[in-house]
């Protein structure tokens, strides 16, 4: 199993990650692999953080050295490039607490013409919230099958997320996960839990997304528009 986050200058928030992962070394059987990638954060490196604070998980930190705006495709594509068997992909600001992840890991029976989704809530609050595209279990053949992420959505904000689900359904199914939770932190919880200041213009991308639905969601044709490489 593996967890695969993205980063990009949130120390505080990796640290509280750090700090919920060493939790699951009390309670998991068997540890997950986390893999970390930074896009190219400027100002606060992903590996520096991880070594501030240390992990009792195995972990491989990777940064892509190109700053891209919104890289979350190219980010994706490249941690789940370094995963094996079962990836959940997920974002920096999404907790998994340890019970969770021990349902998540020993409990389940997953198959692999299945991804799944599973609950969302408030870290702050405990209210419920929808569930997010951005959070997701599937296999690593089911990735690969699909072509991965679709990095022409890169540059600019939204709509990757739904078209990578609409691809990924071609070949596996959607289930929801009851008894697993994830908690969304944001800004009151942590002060860099989400990026802002950033242009959050999705138009650009919805046509895109509209171009793509109307081709039938087509593999895409080029992965790894950057440079990279494995800095822990």
């Amino acid at each position: 199993m593996n967890l695969v986050y993205l980063y990009y200058d949130n120390p505080h928030m990796l640290a509280a990650q750090l700090d919920n992962w060493n939790s699951y070394a009390g309670v998991l059987k068997k540890l997950p692999t986390v893999i970390i990638v930074d896009d190219g954060s400027p100002n606060s490196p992903a590996a520096e953080v991880v070594q501030r604070y240390g992990c009792q998980l195995p972990i491989k930190v990777f940064r892509i050295n190109e700053d891209i705006r919104w890289n979350f495709s190219g980010a994706r594509n490249l941690g789940c490039s370094q995963a094996k068997g079962w990836i959940f992909l997920s974002d920096i600001d999404m907790l998994l607490p340890a019970e969770d992840a021990r349902r998540l890991f020993e409990e389940l029976e997953l198959d692999d013409d299945f991804f799944f989704l599973t609950q969302r809530a408030s870290y702050r609050t405990s209210q419920p919230l929808e569930r997010s595209y951005t959070t997701l279990l599937f296999h690593k053949k089911r990735f690969t099958q699909v072509g991965g992420c679709d990095e022409d959505f890169s540059g600019f904000y939204g709509k990757e997320d739904s078209e990578f689900i609409n691809r990924l359904s071609q070949v596996a199914r959607m289930a929801y996960l009851m008894n697993v939770t994830i908690y969304a932190v944001d800004n009151k919880d942590v002060s860099d839990a989400c990026k802002t200041g950033m242009d959050r213009n999705p138009a650009r991308n919805i046509a895109l997304f509209r171009k793509k639905k109307a081709a039938g969601f087509p593999k895409p044709v080029k992965s790894f528009r950057f440079t990279w490489q494995r800095v822990l």
